[in-house]
């Protein structure tokens, strides 16, 4: 923990991002973050980042680079980070790509989906009070294998959705997800083949943005849920009380 901060905090990595712009990727956890006192130390893939000893946690977002390419620049960098967090104990929150890159740096697998992507927003079974079952939004084309000494706590129908080693947890689904949020991935897949695949998906930019203004109060809710089980079993809230509705 940094010393000179009032407050526990958080180091959030964003990827194809500005600094400034870290905080609309991050989208209900940089709220919940304001929300419950932890300070966000936005960073950026491929820039410098702060060592994970100088801050209490660290979340890593989605991306539109595989977690199991090692041909991406700055995937490394990041993978040394996560590696250097787990040593020292250093909670990990890995969302989406970030789950992958986790389950990675912990001894399970990131890979191709291979037909087992889900676009949109989908149900999950879940073992652990603090996820719900559903509907979670979903965007990968790329999934995780657990570690093998994770406790699994959701699937759905075509793989693991999340898991839990020590003080770090990896979902698949983007609890993050608000309606500006939704719109930076707009402008990031907006004339590629990302958006080419819509059609063979059944999928469309307006039916996903859509629903995802309409999900946006029961998302937040969610998303609060699981944020606040992640802080307290990791000490980041230790003596606070949250209120998800608040």
């Amino acid at each position: 923990m940094d010393p000179s901060s009032p407050g526990p905090t958080m180091l959030v990595i964003g990827h194809a991002v500005t600094p400034e712009t870290v905080l609309v990727q991050a989208g209900s956890l940089a709220s919940w973050a304001r929300d419950r006192g932890v300070t966000v130390v936005p960073g950026v893939a491929g820039t410098d980042l702060p060592d994970p000893s100088t801050v209490d946690a660290v979340a890593v977002l989605g991306s539109a680079e595989g977690a199991w390419d090692d041909s991406v620049p700055w995937l490394g960098a990041e993978i040394d980070l996560l590696l250097r967090a787990v040593e020292i104990g250093t909670p990990v929150l890995g969302i989406c790509f970030g789950g992958q890159l986790l389950a990675r740096v912990l001894g399970g697998s990131a890979n191709k989906a291979d037909g087992r992507n889900e676009n949109g927003f989908r149900t999950i079974t879940s073992s652990d009070p603090a996820i719900d079952e559903g509907p979670w939004m979903e965007f990968h084309f790329d999934s995780f294998t657990a570690p093998p000494d994770a406790e699994v706590l959701a699937r759905s129908e075509r793989c693991d959705q999340a898991f839990r080693v020590g003080p770090h947890l990896g979902v698949q689904f983007h609890p993050e997800i608000t309606p500006g949020q939704y719109e930076t991935w707009v402008a990031r897949w907006t004339g590629t083949s990302i958006e080419a695949a819509f059609d063979d998906l059944g999928i469309t930019t307006e039916g996903l943005r859509a629903e995802v203004a309409e999900r946006a109060e029961d998302s937040r809710l969610r998303a609060w849920r699981l944020f606040d089980d992640f802080a307290r079993r990791t000490g980041l809230l230790t003596g606070q009380t949250a209120e998800v509705g608040a």
